[in-house]
């Protein structure tokens, strides 16, 4: 009863927000943050994939709408049938021009693509809210994000993810905040961001830098060494939690970026003095699982009906060599994830990484009746039409436009999964126009059976 609660007290507030955004929309948060450069935005590059990679908006408008809207029903035994919003898909909903859109443009462009989300038979989205150390939302802790409001150092003159949230809930679409704990800002964007947050007086304090925070090939990073780095990311999800009706936390396959001793030197150094006896590589898998117990027991605290979760790489070993994610812990012992949601972006003819293969491989090492298991799949292939890693499998997306339709229908099958989450939005519709892509319409049409048959048994 306290999840429905929170949830119907924090969708009233969304449209309470709804309605003062309409009416003003240049005024409605005096907190400041400051932030700074722009980086070209790789959106055909595939999460968490680095090394492989409808018609005309008819929409009515929607200004004056303020009606407010309950959250959907309790979504707990639910089949999940999500959509991945990633910041590259939601950048140019979100900003024009280099700044945030009015409100009144912003709310017929994210109505349009929930109701696409919905249209396509799928029940929930997951919204990136911190894709680099910043927010999509007026946030304490991190500063705003530039796919939000343009650019750092400018501020959010509303907030578009209550304003999100509100409109998905129109739609009875459940919506979960998708975090990227580690990864932060490149130097000349977190030079432009306030003084106030913790990661600027961290790059600033010469005893932090290199050490809570750490740089790997331009880009900063948070050290999970630390507590106090810990304890912000845990903050920061709880802080989600606590200001808006989502289902849950989601994060993706960012952890450690490199396998290079230099990242954590001085904290691994610290702890060796201090009698420390573990090897380098299982004092990382401590340091990611703290976090990860971190995170799950500040969204619990806040409500045990919201979910937590992780989307790893589908190469299971693979991510455990080099990023450190323990899965076996995770899927094994409580405390940790409500579910894993491992990225099988492979199709049914991949030479080594079969779907079904890969699907075998994950619901294999889930020990724990309280873990249960989504499948990420990716339209990214379908677009291209090959799959450079795939051996002899290559041409596989070119020659059949059932590959999706098929693995979903593998996935009928199995008892065990509980969700698919699809990889992302631009891959079905142009974010701001709304039409249709073309690449992947086939395949999309073919997996619709497929994806509403999910779930009905």
């Amino acid at each position: 009863m306290k999840h429905i609660f929170r949830r119907i007290f924090l969708s009233m507030l969304c449209g309470l927000l709804l309605t003062s955004c309409v009416m003003e929309p240049p005024s409605i948060f005096e907190e400041s943050s400051e932030g700074g450069a722009m980086e070209s935005i790789a959106s055909s590059t595939e999460k968490g994939e680095s090394s492989e990679s409808n018609s005309s908006h008819e929409g009515e408008e929607s200004g004056n709408d303020t009606e407010i809207s309950l959250p959907p029903e309790e979504t707990m035994g639910t089949y999940v049938k999500a959509v991945w919003l990633s910041q590259y898909d939601m950048m140019s909903v979100y900003t024009a021009d280099g700044k945030q859109r009015p409100a009144e443009e912003y709310l017929p462009l994210v109505k349009q693509v929930l109701e696409n989300v919905a249209k396509d038979g799928y029940n929930t989205v997951i919204v990136q809210v911190r894709p680099f150390g910043d927010s999509m939302y007026p946030s304490e802790l991190y500063p705003p994000s530039r796919y939000a409001s343009g650019s750092y150092g400018k501020e959010l003159e509303y907030d578009p993810f209550a304003l999100l949230i509100s409109q998905a809930h129109a739609l009875e679409l459940s919506v979960h905040a998708w975090i990227n704990p580690m990864r932060l800002m490149k130097s000349a964007e977190i030079k432009q961001i306030g003084d106030g947050y913790q990661i600027k007086k961290w790059y600033d304090d010469e005893d932090a830098k290199g050490d809570l925070i750490a740089e790997v090939d331009g880009r900063w990073y948070l050290n999970p060494a630390h507590k106090e780095v810990r304890e912000l990311i845990a903050d920061g999800a709880r802080e989600i939690c606590e200001k808006y009706a989502v289902d849950g936390i989601h994060m993706d396959d960012y952890f450690y970026p490199t396998t290079n001793a230099s990242f954590d030197k001085l904290s691994y150094d610290a702890y060796k003095a201090a009698g420390g006896t573990m090897s380098l590589s299982k004092f990382r898998y401590e340091n990611v699982n703290a976090m990860v117990r971190e995170i799950y027991a500040a969204v619990k605290s806040v409500d045990e009906d919201l979910l937590f979760g992780i989307s790893p790489m589908g190469n299971l070993q693979q991510g455990y060599e080099t990023l450190y994610t323990d899965v076996y812990t995770w899927c094994k012992e409580d405390g940790y994830i409500d579910y894993i949601c491992p990225q099988i972006y492979f199709g049914l003819e991949h030479q080594t990484h079969d779907f079904k293969s890969v699907y075998r491989t994950w619901k294999s090492i889930i020990k724990n009746d309280n873990v249960t298991l989504w499948a990420g799949m990716t339209l990214g292939k379908a677009q291209s039409g090959v799959d450079n890693y795939a051996g002899s499998g290559k041409d596989e997306w070119k020659n059949h436009k059932d590959v999706l339709k098929r693995c979903l229908e593998y996935l009928e099958d199995q008892e065990d999964c509980t969700g698919v989450v699809m990889f992302c939005y631009q891959y079905m519709y142009d974010p701001v126009t709304g039409k249709s892509v073309s690449e992947t319409l086939e395949e999309r049409n073919n997996l619709k059976g497929a994806l509403a048959a999910l779930g009905d048994s």
